[in-house]
C-alpha cells in the first residue's frame, strides 16, 4: 500500500497535458463551460475586485461561434458515413459477442457509438486511454460471475483522469504499458483511484477535506491481475514523441476560435459605445443622458473643459468584422474544410478545390487507420478476458477513402463534354459515367449501364444528354 503522497504523484507531463486538454474540451463543448474558462482578455482595471462585475457582464454578453465543434462534426460525418465492417467468423452467433457489441460500456452504448465518442474526445484533447476490464477477480466462482452479469466492458479515460503511466521497452524493441494510475471517480468528498500493474491491481478510496484536497486513504483493496498485462489502449490520432500522449487535431482551431471570441467582445463594445457614446465632463457639470438631455455647466467653467462625447468611427467595427472573416477563412484552410463549407466571396478554382479535398481525404484516412488499429487492440483484450480466441478470419475494416465529389460540377462537366464531342461512342461513355455518379447501388448501376449499351447499339439514344 502506498502513502497518500505517493498516490498523489503524477507523470511529469501530466499537469501541462491535462491543463491543455481542459482548455480544448471547453472549446469543444462551449456554453457555460467556455465562459467559466474566462478566455476573454481582461481590460485594464478589470482585475480589481470593484471592476470584476464588468468583466462578468462582458463574459455573459459575448457569443461563441463554436468552430471546434463544427470541425469535429465534419470529420465525424465523413469517418462514420459508413459504419465499419466487422468480419466475426465463428463468433457471429456467440451471445457474448452480441452483448459486447450491443452494450460495450455497461451503460447501453453500442460499439459504433462508443468508437465515435472515443474518436471525438481524442481529436479534441489529443488522446484518450481505453480500458477493458472484467472485475471477475472480485468473485470466487464462475457461477457468481454469471449470476451478477459480470462480463468485459470498456471505459474511456480522458487526459485529466490519467495521473501517471509508464511504458517499458522490451528486448524486441516494442514498448509495452506496464503501469497506469487513473481516477475512477472524483466527487466533492471522495476520490477513487486505481493502479494497474501486469501482475496486480490496487484500488484506493481517498477522503477529501473541506477545501477539496485529498486528506487520507479511507480504504484499500488489492487484487491479482489475471491477464498478466495492463489492459489499456492509448488512442492518439496524432501521436506525440512522448508515449501515452497525443496532439490535438483542433488545437489551432481552438486558438483561432478564442481570437474570434475576443473580437466579438470588441465588436459588441464598439457597437454599444457607438450607440451610447461616452460623455466627458467635469465633476461639477450637471448632465443627464438620453435624447433632449440638458447639460448645465458652472458659469466660471474654463472654456477648454467644455463637455464632449467620445464615439468610435464606423470603420472600427468594420475592421473587426473583416478580421473575423479572414480568421474564419484561416480555420477552413487549417482544417481543409473549405471545399465542404459554403462561403461568400470569390470561389476556389477547380484545382484548388481538388487539392483541398485530397488533403482532407488524406487526413481522414490516417484517422480511420488509427481507429481500426485501436479497435482491433480492444477486441484482443476482450477476447483474453472472455477466454475466447479470435478466429483467423477476424477482421475490422474502416472506410479509408473519402472521395468528396461535387455532383453538380461534374454533371456540368459531362454536359459540356457531350456538347463538344457528339459522337455516339463518346456519348455512351458519358452516359455510363453519369450512372456511376448518380446511382449508389453497384448492381443496379451495372444493370442500367448494360441497358444503355444495348440501346446505343440500336441507336435509340442520340445525344440526349445535350437536350
Amino acid at each position: 500500500m502506498k502513502s497518500l503522497e505517493q498516490l498523489q504523484s503524477v507523470h511529469r507531463q501530466y499537469t501541462d497535458h491535462a491543463f491543455k486538454a481542459d482548455y480544448l474540451y471547453r472549446s469543444y463543448v462551449g456554453g457555460q463551460e467556455y465562459r467559466d474558462g474566462e478566455y476573454l482578455t481582461r481590460y485594464y482595471g478589470e482585475d480589481n475586485d470593484s471592476q470584476q462585475n464588468l468583466y462578468l457582464k462582458r463574459l455573459n454578453s459575448t457569443p461563441l461561434n463554436n468552430y471546434v465543434k463544427t470541425t469535429v462534426d465534419i470529420y465525424r460525418s465523413f469517418l462514420f458515413r459508413e459504419y465499419p465492417i466487422r468480419t466475426l467468423g465463428t463468433l457471429n452467433t456467440n451471445p457474448l459477442v452480441s452483448q459486447w457489441m450491443r452494450d460495450i460500456d455497461q451503460e447501453g452504448q453500442g460499439i459504433d457509438s462508443f468508437m465515435k465518442t472515443v474518436n471525438d474526445m481524442a481529436m479534441v484533447m489529443g488522446n484518450v486511454f481505453i480500458a477493458v476490464d472484467k472485475p471477475a477477480y472480485r468473485v470466487e466462482t464462475q457461477a457468481q460471475e454469471i449470476a451478477m452479469g459480470i462480463r468485459p466492458y470498456a471505459t474511456v479515460y480522458t487526459p485529466g483522469n490519467v495521473l501517471d503511466w509508464n511504458y517499458h521497452r522490451q528486448l524486441n524493441g516494442k514498448r509495452v504499458l506496464d503501469y497506469i494510475k487513473v481516477i475512477e471517480s472524483n466527487s466533492r468528498t471522495h476520490a477513487h483511484i486505481t493502479e494497474w500493474y501486469p501482475d496486480a491491481i490496487y484500488r484506493y478510496v481517498v477522503v477529501k477535506d473541506d477545501t477539496g484536497q485529498m486528506d487520507n486513504i479511507q480504504n484499500y483493496e488489492e487484487y491479482e491481475n489475471p491477464l498478466g498485462y495492463v489492459p489499456f489502449v492509448n488512442y492518439a490520432p496524432i501521436p506525440s514523441p512522448v508515449k501515452g500522449l497525443g496532439y490535438s487535431l483542433v488545437e489551432d482551431v481552438a486558438d483561432l476560435q478564442k481570437f474570434i471570441y475576443n473580437l466579438y467582445s470588441e465588436a459588441e463594445q464598439a457597437v454599444r459605445i457607438n450607440g451610447h457614446p461616452t460623455l466627458v465632463k467635469t465633476a461639477a457639470t450637471n448632465a443627464t443622458a438620453g435624447a433632449g438631455s440638458i447639460i448645465t455647466m458652472p458659469e466660471d467653467l474654463d472654456p477648454g473643459l467644455t463637455p464632449f462625447l467620445l464615439q468610435p468611427t464606423g470603420t472600427t467595427i468594420q475592421s473587426i468584422l473583416d478580421t473575423i472573416e479572414k480568421t474564419v477563412e484561416a480555420i477552413q484552410r487549417t482544417t481543409h474544410t473549405s471545399a465542404v463549407q459554403g462561403t461568400k466571396g470569390s470561389p476556389m478554382s477547380g484545382v484548388a478545390l481538388q487539392t483541398e479535398r485530397q488533403l482532407l481525404n488524406a487526413k481522414l484516412s490516417d484517422i480511420a487507420d488509427s481507429l481500426e488499429e485501436t479497435e482491433y487492440k480492444i477486441w484482443r483484450i476482450w477476447s483474453d478476458w472472455s477466454g475466447i480466441q479470435l478466429p483467423v478470419d477476424f477482421a475490422i475494416d474502416y472506410v479509408d477513402t473519402f472521395d468528396i465529389r461535387d455532383t453538380h460540377s461534374e454533371m456540368e462537366l459531362y454536359r459540356k463534354a457531350a456538347e463538344i464531342v457528339p459522337h455516339d461512342v463518346f456519348q455512351e461513355y458519358i452516359h455510363k459515367d453519369v450512372v456511376d455518379l448518380m446511382v449508389e447501388d453497384p448492381v443496379e448501376a451495372q444493370s442500367i449501364k448494360d441497358t444503355i449499351s444495348q440501346e446505343h447499339q440500336t441507336g435509340a439514344i442520340n445525344n440526349s444528354i445535350t437536350e
